[in-house]
């Protein structure tokens, strides 16, 4: 069975590797030059961030010990500040020569790293650690994708939950006038005036969306127009299970 979310010669992973040593990364490029991945050579951590402003990495090797800035504040950046945000949840995995129970490795998970790879390392174990982040990557992003569709879907039926009314009854209305040869009454005209106006409120509301809350309908859930355009924090897609 074919695992969609690995890297392979087609589809390769995109990687960020970050190590102060030259030769290192010599290293790490031979080691690779076969396997599904495309790779990105950082030799700072400043040099690092700059190359995560500008592309999304799949998953980023990062040393920890590192001249100017080190690793785990890099990392903590990434998590944080807006500039690398296209990067803010790719996957990190530290990797350096100081033995595991040393400070750096609670401080580097706190930061948001997810594993670390201790020097001397083997290679199987390198490239194992490679593809777990692009699967982690892949998997992460294909459920944003199915999470994207369904609050489209849920907005989509919110929108057309609030207009079906008011149009509906702007088209009897209009309906009415038009086998009416008589001219039109000043309560019909009111009324549909009236009608006029609520889909414009409707339409309003869709411009003014801020938040992303849902209410029943049915045998499903729909937006709920008249809170979200009214909650004041940013439009965000919610997270999976969430409620209202």
């Amino acid at each position: 069975m074919t695992d969609e979310f690995v890297p392979t010669p087609a589809n390769p992973g995109r990687m960020l590797i970050v190590d102060d040593l030259g030769e290192n990364l010599k290293v790490i490029e031979r080691e690779l030059q076969n396997a599904p991945f495309r790779l990105r050579f950082a030799r700072s951590a400043e040099e690092a961030l700059e190359f995560c402003r500008e592309t999304v990495f799949e998953g980023i090797l990062m040393d920890v010990v590192l001249p100017g800035m080190d690793g785990i504040e890099a990392c903590r950046q990434l998590r944080t500040a807006e500039p690398y945000a296209r990067n803010a949840d790719t996957p990190l995995i530290f990797i350096t020569a100081v033995r595991i129970g040393q400070d750096w490795l609670t401080r580097g998970i706190e930061a948001g790293g997810i594993d670390y790879l201790v020097k001397p390392y083997a290679f199987p174990e390198l490239l194992a650690k490679l593809r777990m982040m692009v699967r982690l990557s892949r998997q992460r992003q294909a459920a944003l994708v199915g999470e994207r569709s369904r609050a489209l879907m849920e907005i989509a039926g919110g929108m057309a939950h609030e207009l079906a009314q008011p149009l509906a009854t702007a088209q009897v209305i209009l309906d009415k006038l038009i086998k009416n040869p008589t001219a039109p009454t000043a309560g019909q005209l009111a009324d549909l005036r009236t009608c006029l106006a609520n889909t414009n409120s409707v339409l309003r509301q869709i411009q003014n969306l801020h938040s992303y809350i849902t209410k029943p309908y049915a045998s499903g859930r729909i937006l709920d127009l008249d809170q979200s355009s009214r909650n004041p924090v940013p439009f965000l897609d919610p997270p999976a299970g969430s409620e209202p």
